[in-house]
C-alpha cells in the first residue's frame, strides 16, 4: 500500500506559525487577566500610592447591596435576551428555510440590523422612543392608547434595552440556524413522514437534534454577548453617568466602568471584572459539560 507523501512538518516550522496568535493572546488577553487579578488585590486609584489589601475588594463587593442588585440586573437582563434571541432566530429560520419567493430579500433583510454599529442604533431609538416627542410615543397618543415611559421609567428602561438588544442581534443567529437546518438530511424528514410523524413531532425528534450543536454554540455565545452588554446602557440611558433610572438598567459592567473611570476605584473595578470573569467561566463550563447529555454530533 503506498504511503501518503504528507509528512509532518518540523516543530520551528510550526512554533513560526503559531507564534503570531500566541503573542496576541499573551498581550491582548493573558497578561491583561493576570495584571487585572493583581490590581484587584490592591487599593489602586490611579496615583503611586496604594497597597496591597488582599481580598477586601472581594468582600466589599459582595457585601455591597448594589453589587448584588447589579449583578441580579445583569442575570434578568441576560436570560430575557438569550431567550427572545434564540427563539426569534429559530423561528424565523424555519420559516425563511421554507421556498418561496424573497426568502432571500427578507434573509438579508432580517440579517441587516446585525452589521448596523450599537451606538447608532442607540441612538436612532433612543429618539424613536423618546416620551414626549418620539414618533412611537407620538402614534400611541393619536389613537388614543397609553404612551409609555420607555427608557425614562424604571419598569420599562431594562425591557426597552432588552427589545432593542433582541432587535440587534437575533438576525446574527437566524443565520445560524438557517446554515444548520439545511445540514440536516432530509431523507430523515422523508422517514419521519412515512411513520406517521406531525410537524411538531418531526421538529422534535428531527430538527432539534439536528440542530443541537448549532444551538449549544449559539446559547453559549449569546450567554457571553449577554453578560457583556455596555454600548446599548452607555447609549440610550446618559454616557458615563448612565444606567438609569434609579439605577435600574445599570449592569455589572456598566458598574465596572463607572467604578473605574468616574470614581477611579481601579482596584474595586478589578475585582468586579474578575467576578465576571469567573462567572462567565462556570456557565461556559457547565455548558460545555451539559452538552453531552443533550447534543447530538451524529445526527446524517
Amino acid at each position: 500500500m503506498k504511503r501518503s507523501g504528507l509528512q509532518r512538518s518540523p516543530w520551528p516550522v510550526v512554533a513560526v506559525f503559531m507564534l503570531p496568535s500566541f503573542l496576541g493572546f499573551l498581550l491582548f488577553m493573558a497578561i491583561p487577566m493576570f495584571a487585572a487579578f493583581g490590581i484587584s488585590l490592591t487599593n489602586f486609584s490611579g496615583g503611586p500610592n496604594f497597597r496591597f489589601i488582599g481580598l477586601t475588594n472581594y468582600i466589599n463587593a459582595f457585601k455591597s447591596p448594589n453589587f448584588i442588585r447589579y449583578l441580579s440586573i445583569t442575570v434578568n437582563f441576560t436570560f430575557w435576551t438569550v431567550l427572545a434571541q434564540l427563539i426569534l432566530g429559530l423561528s424565523l429560520a424555519l420559516l425563511l428555510n421554507e421556498k418561496f419567493f424573497g426568502r432571500n430579500f427578507f434573509r438579508g433583510v432580517m440579517f441587516l440590523p446585525n452589521v448596523l454599529s450599537a451606538i447608532a442604533v442607540g441612538l436612532i431609538f433612543s429618539l424613536i422612543l423618546d416620551p414626549k416627542r418620539g414618533p412611537v410615543n407620538q402614534f400611541l397618543l393619536s389613537i388614543g392608547l397609553p404612551a409609555p415611559p420607555w427608557l425614562a421609567g424604571e419598569k420599562t428602561a431594562l425591557p426597552t434595552i432588552i427589545m432593542v438588544t433582541v432587535w440587534q442581534n437575533f438576525g446574527y443567529y437566524m443565520v445560524l440556524f438557517l446554515g444548520g437546518l439545511q445540514t440536516i438530511n432530509s431523507t430523515l424528514y422523508e422517514a419521519a413522514a412515512i411513520d406517521g410523524a406531525k410537524a411538531v413531532r418531526r421538529f422534535l425528534a428531527v430538527t432539534l437534534p439536528g440542530l443541537s450543536p448549532i444551538l449549544f454554540f449559539s446559547v453559549t455565545i449569546a450567554i457571553i454577548r449577554a453578560f457583556q452588554v455596555f454600548d446599548q446602557i452607555y447609549i440610550m440611558t446618559g454616557g458615563p453617568w448612565g444606567g438609569g433610572p434609579a439605577g435600574a438598567t445599570t449592569v455589572l459592567i456598566f458598574d465596572i466602568y463607572k467604578n473605574a473611570f468616574s470614581q477611579f476605584r481601579f482596584g474595586y473595578a478589578a475585582a468586579e471584572s474578575v467576578i465576571l470573569l469567573v462567572i462567565i467561566l462556570a456557565i461556559t463550563l457547565v455548558q460545555q459539560q451539559g452538552q453531552k447529555k443533550w447534543v447530538s454530533y451524529d445526527i446524517v
